[in-house]
């Protein structure tokens, strides 16, 4: 048989290096994507629930009640004792009064008229006086200082027929220095008396400024 002719040594080189210089594509590099990291979702944070807060009550005082001191009982034969045994109270010592004199009636209180009339010599038709008895003290003091002009006199309601009255017509005056003043009075402008009931009025004050009042009743006939 036929050996085959073996290929040239130098032309197996020449194909290698040309396989050598023939350079193979290089593949391009990928470019690493970005991790993108999902945010994560924080659970909300868990808030304790703050119950209402109450004002404490204030606790309601009563006034405690005063306590009703009980009446000391005294056993028989046995002494009291001081501290329970409630000590009087001294009664204020009374006013001294004045006797009667120049000025002996006291400076406070009103003064206390007492009045007592009497016909008199006074008469229906006639135009003679009637009497007037006039007694004044002031806190039971007789008052003896005053005159005649701090006496009024009114006559009211005038009897049938009566032409004038005796108002303000105090024709006598006597101050007996006992608290006692003895007064007569008549008609004005010499009118006559009638017989009836002559009502009146009495009225006197003192320069101090104290004041009484009486009625008056004459009885003519």
């Amino acid at each position: 048989m036929a050996n085959k002719p073996t290929p040239k040594k130098g032309a197996a080189k020449k194909i290698a290096t040309k396989v050598k210089k023939s350079p193979t594509p290089a593949k391009p590099a990928s470019k690493a994507k970005p991790i993108v990291k999902k945010p994560v979702a924080k659970a909300p944070a868990k808030t304790a629930a703050k119950a209402p807060v109450k004002p404490a009550a204030k606790p309601i005082t009563k006034p405690a009640p005063k306590p009703v001191p009980a009446p000391a009982q005294v056993a028989i034969g046995k002494k009291p004792d001081p501290a329970t045994v409630a000590t009087p109270t001294p009664a204020p010592a009374p006013l001294a009064r004045l006797l009667p004199g120049p000025k002996g009636s006291t400076t406070s209180g009103a003064l206390t008229i007492s009045v007592q009339s009497s016909q008199g010599t006074a008469g229906n038709g006639n135009t003679h006086a009637a009497n007037i008895l006039v007694v004044i003290t002031s806190g039971g003091t007789p008052v003896v200082e005053l005159s005649r002009d701090h006496f009024t006199l009114m006559e009211h309601f005038e009897a049938p027929g009566q032409t004038a009255c005796f108002s303000s017509n105090i024709t006598s005056f006597r101050n007996a220095g006992t608290g006692a003043y003895l007064l007569q009075t008549k008609p004005n402008n010499g009118a006559p008396w009638r017989t009836g009931h002559h009502l009146g009025q009495l009225l006197v004050s003192s320069d101090d400024g104290r004041q009484g009042q009486a009625a008056i009743k004459i009885i003519i006939r």
